[in-house]
């Protein structure tokens, strides 16, 4: 027989081994088999070393027994090795199970030369399809992988791959300049000494997808960070630029400052001047009409100015605090402020918080703003006499607030737009005064501390309003 025609190294895993080692000698030996003999001692998995791993294993089915699962895993990590299965009395059963595991054929016991050569040439041509198949693929993983890297390394966009430990896999060419890191090998380093940024460290240690963190370099450039886990491999970290976006809101701020101080200072005066004409004398009821009718005025302009600023600050992407805001403070004391304007309307409001409520990470001030909106469209929009409800209460560390009310509702198709800007639902009074801007304010605070909100409502039947904020790290 031709040298190299079966597999060189075989590993003899037969619970007999007075068979196992007649078969090495009378039938491996002349066909040129090299033979390792499978200990009691020593698993078929640690058999597998890189030093002596075998072209071929031939097992005992009585070693088998309820391993066939473990046989088929570890096809599974060596699909280049083929496995022979020697059985006494091979059943039904038996070649049904060792088809499902992945045997390249099941040999009778005791073992026959001419049966052992031709099944041994069927396993050496597998065994060389395989690892043709493998080289393929690997060269083919192989340039997609390097074509990958280099995209990443030439990516505008800050980007750095870390393994599931925080160890850094990648670092491109953008991340580098950015923070000054040098053209080094950081591979393996910790991440957190090699950034060191201000509450880093305790966001890669909540392990948790980081959405929402700003850093500046030392260009004064600020950056988008972002850390999202990658399957598999660990997480990646990605940075973007949005230093022109920074720039904008403060232009963008500057503006509406400037415009509503310059709006303000016309408004004032207007309305003192109409104030001053019911003083100097008396007017009759047409000029009494028309100067209540030009107060109205200046009061809803004024109040739009007011929400367009409110508006312009929430906007901004930065939270103007980073505090430990007490939601059930904030309602109570929302509550209390608006008790009296209930109380003009005949109208109640029930308060029901949960005790030992967890704290949310934001700014008071926006968050005293979305509970005062709530609460103040809940009020304006419920008819005299009726009731507003308003409830926190934690579920999957998280804090909800509802807002519900037994108002006019709002129509099934036009609840997907309450939250834009200047919107307002087509059955509200036309004399009802509003500038359509409390919503948006009320969805952009929302958005601000990484929230969510919706409104269930029905005409004729009052709304609930639900907004979900996120609660502080409590590690």
């Amino acid at each position: 027989m031709i040298r190299g025609t079966v597999a060189q190294r075989l590993l003899l895993a037969i619970k007999d081994m007075a068979l196992a080692q007649q078969a090495a000698s009378e039938i491996f030996a002349p066909l040129g088999v090299s033979v390792v003999f499978l200990g009691d001692d020593v698993s078929i998995s640690s058999a597998f070393q890189a030093n002596t791993r075998p072209d071929v294993l031939l097992m005992d089915a009585d070693l088998a027994g309820d391993g066939f699962n473990a046989l088929a895993h570890l096809r599974a990590e060596h699909p280049n090795v083929p496995v022979l299965l020697a059985a006494a009395h091979p059943t039904p059963e038996l070649l049904r199970r060792a088809l499902q595991a992945g045997v390249s054929d099941v040999l009778s016991l005791p073992l026959q030369a001419t049966q052992v050569q031709a099944a041994l040439q069927q396993a050496e041509q597998q065994r060389q399809q395989w690892n043709r198949w493998l080289r393929r693929e690997t060269g083919a993983l192989s340039r997609r992988a390097s074509e990958m890297e280099t995209i990443l390394s030439q990516a505008n966009d800050g980007l750095m791959l870390l393994d599931q430990q925080g160890r850094i896999l990648m670092v491109n060419q953008a991340l580098r300049h950015t923070f000054d890191l040098g053209g080094g090998d950081l591979t393996g380093h910790p991440v957190g000494q090699v950034l060191n940024l201000p509450g880093f460290a305790e966001a890669l240690a909540a392990a948790e997808p980081l959405e929402r963190y700003e850093v500046e370099n030392s260009q004064g450039r600020v950056f988008h960070l972002r850390l999202a886990d990658l399957p598999s491999v660990g997480r990646v970290l990605s940075l973007h630029d949005v230093s022109h976006f920074k720039e904008l809101d403060k232009l963008k701020g500057d503006f509406v400052n400037t415009v509503s101080h310059d709006l303000r200072s016309p408004l004032t005066a207007i309305l003192g001047y109409v104030e001053l004409i019911e003083r100097s004398g008396e007017v009759n009821p047409q000029q009494s009409d028309f100067i209540q009718r030009v107060k109205a005025s200046v009061h809803a302009t004024t109040g739009l100015i007011d929400d367009l600023l409110k508006l312009s600050r929430v906007e901004v992407a930065d939270l103007d605090e980073h505090a430990a805001v007490d939601m059930n403070q904030v309602l109570a004391n929302v509550a209390r402020d608006t008790q009296s304007t209930a109380q003009d309307k005949g109208m109640t409001i029930e308060v029901q918080v949960a005790p030992g409520l967890p704290a949310v990470v934001g700014s008071r001030t926006q968050l005293h703003q979305l509970a005062d909106n709530l609460l103040g469209n809940a009020l304006k929009y419920t008819p005299a006499g009726g009731r507003v409800r308003a409830t926190l209460r934690e579920k999957d560390n998280q804090v909800i607030l509802q807002v519900a009310d037994n108002g006019p509702g709002i129509p099934l198709e036009e609840q997907g737009r309450i939250f834009d800007k200047f919107y307002r639902a087509s059955n509200t009074q036309a004399d009802l005064p509003g500038t359509g801007l409390g919503l948006a304010i009320v969805k952009t605070v929302v958005d601000n501390h990484g929230g969510r909100i919706w409104v269930d409502s029905q005409p004729g039947k009052g709304s609930v309003f639900t907004v979900v904020l996120p609660v502080a790290n409590r590690h």
